[in-house]
């Protein structure tokens, strides 16, 4: 068992927080800043899978077990990731509007030897959204640091119709198969950590 071992979240992410808060971990956060373009043909579940794996690996120090990962929103093929301005975020979430799409996160951890890794797919389904909404919508702030410009934890699941699959995945970090991965890695499960 890793009990000696630091479990440290290599992202910045506030969604990814909460959620291993909720999950009842003490952890330390140290964001890895990596080159997150895509390769040339890198489909959705290989291009978050590499980032989850390289942010888990690329700030280990020994003591450690490190948590890297990442999200994006698929549709159609197209990997959409956090919008650059207004126009762009109104396009994105018109090409998302009254129809489904896919949600796709890489979460991996690393303990200094071994990789644990796993990508979690959810299908989302919006209402259909118009314009000025959309324009609205990016005047609260809330799109501007989304993969997809929209949140389903927050304002954004006004829009959301349902959900296929893992809710907490469309958020940042797939809760069910994260704690299958510190399982695996051998840390401490929920029950050892609620009596421990």
């Amino acid at each position: 068992m890793k009990n000696n071992c630091r479990l440290v979240l290599a992202s910045q992410s506030p969604r990814r927080f909460d959620l291993l808060t909720q999950m009842g971990f003490s952890f330390d956060v140290a964001p890895a800043d990596i080159d997150e373009t895509p390769k040339r043909d890198e489909g959705a579940e290989a291009y978050v899978g590499r980032l989850a794996r390289t942010k888990a690996q690329v700030g280990w120090h020994v003591g450690q077990l490190n948590l890297g990962a990442d999200t994006i929103v698929v549709k159609d093929g197209a990997l959409l990731g956090k919008p650059e301005n207004r126009a762009h975020c109104i396009q994105m979430l018109q090409q998302l509007s009254g129809s489904s799409h896919q949600v796709f996160t890489g979460v991996a951890l690393f303990d200094g030897a071994e990789t644990y890794s796993v990508v979690v797919t959810s299908t989302v389904y919006l209402r259909s959204i118009g314009v000025d909404e959309i324009g609205q919508y990016w005047e609260t702030g809330e799109p501007q640091d989304k993969a997809g410009a929209y949140a389903l934890q927050g304002l954004g699941g006004i829009f959301v119709q349902r959900v296929e699959g893992s809710y907490s995945n469309v958020i940042g970090l797939p809760m069910l198969e994260t704690e299958d991965l510190l399982n695996q890695a051998g840390f401490p499960t929920w029950d050892e950590r609620r009596n421990g």
